[in-house]
């Protein structure tokens, strides 16, 4: 292992990574690669690659330790590496980003963005860097690897040191994506150790330091590279909830769903001034095809849920009109989550991510130019603006003109939320007097859904006594809503929250 560069030593230091475990923890990456590379053929420069991302792959413990893996990704992708050229940064940006956590390397942005013949490399490669980073858990740099011996069952890892028993199970419970990378299972072999030595509290301790700012957060950052780091972060979240829905265990994952797909086409929208145009369109319309099919199915999950609940509240003479009622808006659920599926079962869609990953993991085609502080202010004004536009003289509280007013609501929550990092938590009720507002008007929103979609429902005689009884309750909770709304409508017009707007705009 050779000495960093000035650039790589650079990020070290300006991100504080612990060098003493970083260094063992690469020089026990490099020692299981060498013994592979006598049994298996890797392209030139592979080592290279894993030297960097084992000096690399705590880089984000300094600035969000919980997430530091996700966080680690976005400095390497963020930062120009000596001697890496792009794909080579994104396979080690990957690499960081594996090295905890389960792996599931279809949800993760960076490895869809790669060439295909690149990810069986960086599967094997990060599979060795787990092992590493386990061998080092005790953070006592004591673990040294004697040998590993490869048989027909098993790779047998052979150690020695004070903590070697203990840092060896645990790259040993790390060593899941080994065998699927190498086909033959990790193997703790012989142990040899000696006195117990004092141990440093793993990364998950308290830090020494206070927690750095994560880079994303400065102003003068530019829109394309925070927009960037957003948008991976919310395909990741929608690819994971993609394979919780498919269980359909949890019904709450799809709207899990349908929120994120709106806050990536709102922050798409948003990045239009410096995103590539011609690569936006297929992404907006796969992400508006995807939206409303989990719509579809959220309305009726929201809708049976509030039936369950109002079922208490109706005569008990309508329970069997109402249980009919619910058969066949689950029926109808049923229809729209199978729909659904297969969405996500299509070619196109498996297109769509792998497009999208690609447009949010290089830089090729956006505009570098502009910097947050340059844009945000007249962007968040802008969409305050368009808010206040609903109030004639009073806030719409029903039909088109209500639905509209939630929407520009939404988007000016979109704005702040794009800005966040750069505000960090002055922006906090801003943002959560807003959210109360859009609460009230959900409640609204849901309740005419439910009435557009058991207006499309062919009732008979014993349901349709209970629909109407349902939808008078439904009613008495919209004049409830209604009742509560022009006071929420005060806050967000008033001078005071325009001033607090105001001193988030002037702060960048």
């Amino acid at each position: 292992m050779h000495e960093p560069g000035a650039a790589l030593a650079e990020i070290l230091t300006t991100y504080r990574v612990n060098l003493s475990h970083v260094r063992a923890v690469t020089a026990h990456a490099l020692a299981l690669f060498d013994a592979l590379a006598d049994h298996l053929s890797w392209p030139d420069h592979s080592r290279l690659l894993l030297e960097y991302a084992g000096l690399l792959h705590d880089v984000g413990l300094s600035s969000d330790p919980p997430n530091h893996h996700v966080a680690g990704r976005d400095i390497v992708l963020h930062h120009q590496i000596a001697d890496l050229t792009p794909t080579e940064r994104g396979m080690v940006a990957c690499l960081v980003a594996f090295h905890r956590k389960r792996v599931r390397p279809q949800q993760e942005p960076a490895f869809l963005s790669l060439p295909k013949k690149q990810r069986p490399l960086v599967l094997q490669l990060a599979a060795i860097l787990r092992v590493a980073d386990g061998l080092d858990y005790s953070h006592t740099q004591s673990t040294r690897i004697v040998a590993l011996e490869p048989s027909a069952t098993a790779y047998r890892l052979n150690l020695e040191g004070p903590q070697a028993a203990s840092d060896g199970a645990r790259a040993i419970t790390k060593a899941d994506l080994w065998q699927r990378s190498f086909d033959l299972p990790l193997e703790l072999g012989v142990v040899v150790t000696s006195a117990e030595v004092a141990v440093i509290a793993p990364e998950s301790d308290v830090q020494e330091h206070p927690l750095l700012p994560p880079w994303y957060a400065a102003p003068t950052t530019t829109l394309a590279e925070l927009g960037r780091v957003l948008l991976r972060r919310y395909l990741r979240r929608l690819i994971a909830t993609e394979r919780a829905i498919r269980a359909d265990r949890d019904h709450e994952e799809i709207h899990v769903l349908r929120v994120t797909s709106r806050r990536l086409r709102a922050t798409l929208h948003l990045l239009a001034p410096v995103a590539p145009a011609k690569h936006l369109r297929p992404i907006h319309k796969a992400i508006r095809r995807l939206a409303r099919s989990a719509g579809a199915v959220r309305d009726r999950d929201v809708l049976l849920v509030h039936l369950a609940q109002s079922r208490a509240d109706l005569p008990t003479d309508l329970h069997v009109g109402l249980d009919e009622l619910v058969a066949t808006l689950t029926d109808q659920r049923s229809a729209a989550y199978q729909r659904l599926i297969t969405l996500f079962d299509s070619p196109d869609y498996a297109q769509f991510k792998e497009r999208f990953a690609h447009l949010i993991n290089t830089a090729e085609g956006w505009n570098e130019q502009p910097q947050v502080r340059d844009l945000a202010g007249s962007t968040i004004w802008r969409h305050y603006e368009a808010l206040r536009a609903h109030d004639q003289g009073h806030m719409p509280l029903d039909g088109p003109p209500m639905h509209a007013l939630r929407i520009d609501a939404k988007k000016l929550r979109y704005v702040l939320e794009l800005f966040a990092a750069s505000f960090n938590e002055r922006a906090d009720l801003v943002v959560d007097q807003l959210t109360n507002l859009q609460d009230d008007l959900g409640i609204l929103n849901d309740t005419i859904v439910a009435e557009m979609i058991l207006e499309s429902v062919t009732l008979s005689p014993t349901s349709q006594p209970a629909v109407t009884t349902y939808l008078a309750l439904r009613e008495n909770e919209r004049r409830s809503a209604q009742a509560s709304l022009p006071a929420r409508w005060a806050k967000i017009t008033s001078a005071t929250y325009r001033r607090r707007l105001m001193e988030l705009i002037v702060k960048l």
